[in-house]
């Protein structure tokens, strides 16, 4: 095959936008330009770094232009500006891998970006991804507290770092400089005393006067051992300064923490023993070694008192001895008026509060808690109450931020998007979900509906599903039960060509318990669904899955339904992996399961391995499995028994069996083929398969060349007018062509190519790929950084 000739023949004016959800996913922090007006900038996990454009009121996303070579920037886990350069913005992110973080460092308020390389390992969708700022720029200095690896210095911009040995901790929270000190906050994990019956986290709160050269301790709320928790002691979150104090907030991790060590934001699930401390700036500008090693300044307590269920809060301190049952967090203070800031709990047990100080924290007033306190206006359909169990869905409230210069605008986050209020200082505060223009929800499947109301069914992480019927307005709600309580993280889904409206899905249940894990079925496009019973007394192994899948947040694995829709194959997923011993299949539509059995070359059953199911897009007795080595399995009888076959030697070995983000392969089959399917297989390009079930034999075909490489790919419409079920089809996939990545479509299947992107539309990771059925030149992308997209020929 020819390896080197150039098939790009055209670059074709693609337009590309956002099938709205909005929001979505965790916004870890917030950060106002202190000196330049309307100049905000949004971190998220694993959404990249967004600016609000103020004149539109919309979030732009900063990373458009990161492909899937390097996702690094679309983990940010600290963001910084220097006030002295309008348009600075720094960015240290990373892919998690060992000393290999990255600064992005732009000039023009994140339009452009130089690299630099930061030793040390970064990620945005680790733990303590909830706290910072991590990042202090000043000049050409700068100082960056990792997650893991202690704190590092800079002096020439981020050309050059040097590791400050001074500082012993190596789990960091937090960086900055006020008054001429370095005050830095950590989660004591590498200085823990696990020497006695407990485990206690080490001192969290250090700070220098020569720069980092040496540093010591500053007074905090003394640790102490939780009853029920497995690991104890405060860590730093948060700060903020303003003409006379300097505020940190802490919190411990709790009794459900599934997280120990660094389970000390969000990340735990569980927090417990929040505080709010001040000290006064000018005794820190002033303060000294007091022999102890411990800087002479005092501490206060401000923490406010406990909240109770209606809603209400003291205006009192927390009484000497007692313990919050959840932590603190966010913390702001006001630009304008002296003595005001804001404060917030982080994974408080029954919904985060919102705290509002107008005396330098002496007296607090809960301006929002639940549906009981303030008032929340939700735009989003899918954050009503009647979609979360009649509740806020408010969680993961790590930050808070006053505009500096208008006192009545602030912003919080959420594990659901951004929230703003503009009348902050009223008697009832209002906040409304703002998060136009954030799509950072991760997006596993995406499927072209062939005819129906509903146009594209989006498979995605958190939120669970969405049925789309005008691509350019968001759904009424997510996937849900009868009550509309929302199912979260669905893994895939399957429909009927012939009959569009039956539709199968595999669901996470949701945190609240309200609704649990297996197969949902749809007689209505998805509009509305059932739960199928689970099939208890197939098996011990089978039953003890279906066991975990009726408590939160677990896989339910990969499902095929035929084209009558009276069969169902359901893979049930251990973690990411679909073990071969767990596909079972139902000839009633899901009313009752039996056992599949699976055979190889030499016709013994199998019993380990992994095994994807996908049915055939014609033939309602054809069935097919997808191995971890890529062993191959037809079913004849309607997905009762499957029987290996063998493939030919050239094609390379994949793993076909994993699912959620693990999946690194797209099998697509053809409408209106029987047993033809197209594979996107990484460095493997393109293949084509094709099985004749006359003559029961195989045929496979690599239809790319060898120089191409192919993550994802979906079939859409090959011609204006065309029929999808009857004509050939169009190919679309990302990948790279003459050694550039980008989109691309072929028409005949991959002689030749067409690209449909330029460097500014990449979006970072791409999950899944499908054509539309109906609407010639456009095709779906399920992004891992940037929501579900499509793109349209202009």
């Amino acid at each position: 095959m020819d390896t080197n000739s150039h098939r790009i023949t055209a670059q074709i004016p693609y337009e590309y936008h956002n099938l709205p959800i909005p929001g979505g996913g965790y916004v870890t922090g917030f950060l106002f330009s202190k000196k330049e007006k309307n100049v905000l900038y949004a971190r998220t996990d694993i959404g990249g770094t967004y600016r609000f454009d103020y004149e539109k009121k919309t979030w732009v996303s900063l990373i458009s232009h990161v492909t899937m070579e390097d996702l690094s920037e679309t983990y940010p886990i600290a963001i910084a500006l220097d006030e002295d350069r309008p348009g600075s913005l720094y960015i240290a992110c990373g892919e998690n891998r060992p000393g290999a973080g990255v600064l992005a460092v732009s000039k023009d308020y994140g339009g452009s970006f130089r690299y630099e390389k930061i030793p040390a390992l970064i990620h945005g969708n680790l733990n303590g991804r909830g706290t910072g700022e991590r990042l202090f720029v000043e000049g050409s200095e700068i100082f960056f507290a990792s997650q893991r690896d202690g704190l590092l210095h800079s002096t020439d911009d981020g050309h050059t770092w040097t590791k400050l040995s001074a500082m012993e901790e190596q789990y960091l929270t937090f960086v900055t400089r006020v008054r001429g000190v370095l005050v830095v906050g950590t989660a004591g994990v590498s200085t823990a005393d696990r020497s006695g019956e407990v485990a206690m986290r080490g001192h969290c709160l250090y700070a220098s006067c020569d720069n980092g050269q040496s540093f010591l301790k500053m007074p905090v709320p003394a640790n102490r051992a939780v009853p029920g928790c497995r690991f104890h002691g405060l860590a730093a979150q948060r700060w903020a300064a303003d003409d006379r104090f300097l505020y940190v907030t802490f919190a411990s991790t709790g009794r459900n923490s599934y997280v120990l060590e660094e389970g000390y934001s969000c990340d735990s699930g569980d927090n417990i023993d929040g505080h709010i401390v001040r000290y006064a700036l000018d005794e820190l500008a002033g303060i000294r070694e007091n022999g102890a090693g411990e800087f002479g300044i005092a501490m206060q307590e401000i923490t406010p008192g406990s909240v109770s269920p209606a809603g209400g809060i003291g205006q009192e301190h927390i009484e000497k001895g007692a313990m919050l049952e959840y932590g603190f967090s966010g913390i702001s203070v006001s630009g304008q008026t002296p003595g005001m800031l804001v404060a917030t709990t982080i994974v408080k047990y029954d919904g985060d509060s919102v705290f509002l100080s107008l005396d330098y924290g002496a007296t607090w007033k809960q301006i929002l808690y639940d549906l009981a306190e303030g008032e929340m206006v939700f735009r989003a359909p899918y954050m009503r109450p009647e979609c979360n169990g009649g509740h806020c869905l408010i969680h993961w409230l790590s930050d808070f931020r006053i505009n500096p210069f208008d006192d009545n605008e602030g912003w919080f986050n959420s594990g659901t998007g951004v929230f703003r209020t503009v009348n902050l200082k009223d008697e009832i505060c209002r906040f409304t979900d703002w998060c136009d223009g954030i799509e950072e929800t991760v997006h596993l499947n995406v499927y072209s509906c062939p005819a129906g109301q509903t146009q594209v069914i989006d498979i995605v992480g958190d939120l669970g599903g969405f049925a789309f019927e005008d691509i350019d307005t968001p759904c009424g709600n997510s996937f849900a039960d009868a009550q509309g309580n929302r199912y979260i993280t669905c893994i895939n889904a399957d429909f009927s060509d012939l009959y569009p409206e039956r539709l199968v899905v595999t669901p996470r249940g949701n945190w609240t318990g309200k609704t649990f894990g297996g197969l949902i079925l749809s007689k209505d496009q998805g509009k509305t669904f059932e739960r199928l019973a689970l099939p208890y007394g197939l098996t011990k192994d089978l039953d003890e899955a279906f066991r975990r899948l009726e408590t939160p947040n677990v896989n339910s694995g990969w499902v095929a339904m035929s084209p009558d829709a009276g069969h169902i194959v359901w893979s049930v997923a251990e973690g990411i992996d679909l073990p071969v011993e767990r596909v079972i299949v139902s000839h009633d539509a899901g009313r009752t399961f039996s056992l599949v059995r699976v055979f190889d070359l030499q016709g013994k059953q199998k019993t380990t391995g992994h095994f994807k199911c996908f049915s055939d897009r014609m033939d309602s007795s054809l069935f097919y499995g997808f191995g971890g080595a890529s062993d191959f399995y037809i079913s004849h009888d309607s997905g009762q028994t499957f029987r290996q076959y063998a493939l030919p030697e050239d094609f390379p070995e994949i793993e076909f069996g994993l699912i959620d983000c693990a999946n690194k392969t797209e099998v697509r089959g053809e409408t209106g083929k029987r047993g033809v399917f197209y594979m996107a297989v990484g460095k493997a390009g393109i293949w084509k398969l094709c099985y004749d079930a006359d003559a029961d034999s195989v045929r496979l075909t690599k239809l790319t060349q060898d120089s191409v490489t192919a993550y994802r790919l979906g079939l859409g419409l090959i011609a204006p007018g065309a029929d999808y079920a009857r004509d050939p089809k169009a190919i679309y996939f990302n990948g790279i062509v003459d050694g550039s990545y980008g989109f691309y479509r072929s028409f005949d299947d991959c002689a030749t190519y067409e690209r449909i992107n330029t460097q500014q539309q990449m979006f970072g990771e791409i999950n899944s790929i499908d054509g539309d059925c109906r609407t010639f030149g456009r095709f779906y992308l399920a992004t891992g950084s940037n929501g579900l997209k499509y793109g349209q020929q202009v």
